[in-house]
């Protein structure tokens, strides 16, 4: 069954849901969304057969920081800090929505811990937000429950108050990771133009559309995004050979 462990970093407590079991040489190190918990994902975790872990980042479910900060940075730091408590060798990279810059910044920095990236409907680059936006956010509701009760208000704000505009489309086209990217064409966040840069910048990437699904991927089909997942990561450890 999976546990919820905690790490602590830089005035932080983390948490983490961690499924356990047999790693299979590189673990799957989930970062999802901006109004996603941890406790969102147990269910999917047996679906990528392998040890896999939800990071819950500072200011979000069970992950508190008492003072900040909230920057990419630091929340790049935050990934980092959930993977070195679960190993000291590689892992497999998955996002989803916002989740993803701060997992590719730790990614690009340490390339060579990481075997493969799977991005859920999102680009690589830091997106800034405004104030209306994110007030929409956190007082709205994300899968059946108030955001409120998921993010905390004054560290959902320091958030995206402390977000800069920045692309990380080029350094991870140079850097070329074997990649998987799932988008629904029903959600503005991937347009058509990022979906063709997807397919100029990473020509081996493997691309797919979720035609039914809105933003939130794992709908209607909870377990499509991670079984992707898996068959990626075990081609990229060569048919999931350690």
């Amino acid at each position: 069954m999976p546990e919820f462990r905690f790490t602590e970093r830089a005035g932080a407590r983390l948490r983490y849901l961690d499924s356990g079991g047999d790693h299979r040489g590189a673990p799957v190190v989930f970062v999802p969304g901006f109004t996603c918990v941890a406790d969102d994902y147990a269910e999917i975790l047996p679906v990528l057969g392998r040890r896999a872990v939800v990071v819950e980042l500072r200011g979000h479910g069970h992950s508190h920081a008492r003072s900040g900060p909230f920057d990419s940075d630091t929340l790049a730091g935050d990934v980092g800090a959930v993977v070195d408590d679960v190993t000291n060798g590689p892992v497999h990279v998955m996002t989803f929505s916002r989740g993803t810059p701060y997992a590719l910044l730790w990614a690009l920095a340490n390339s060579d811990r990481v075997r493969s990236v799977s991005i859920g409907d999102y680009v690589p680059q830091e997106i800034a937000l405004s104030d209306d936006v994110v007030t929409r956010l956190l007082d709205g509701r994300w899968r059946g429950t108030p955001v409120g009760d998921r993010v905390d208000r004054e560290a959902g704000f320091a958030t995206i108050r402390a977000a800069r505009a920045q692309s990380l489309w080029e350094p991870m086209t140079r850097w070329q990771p074997p990649l998987l990217v799932v988008r629904s064409p029903n959600a503005p966040i991937v347009d058509d133009a990022a979906w063709a840069r997807y397919r100029t910048d990473f020509p081996t990437a493997t691309l797919h559309e979720f035609a039914d699904s809105p933003h939130d991927i794992f709908r209607p089909d909870r377990g499509r995004y991670p079984r992707l997942v898996r068959g990626h990561i075990d081609a990229a450890d060569g048919a999931g050979s350690p």
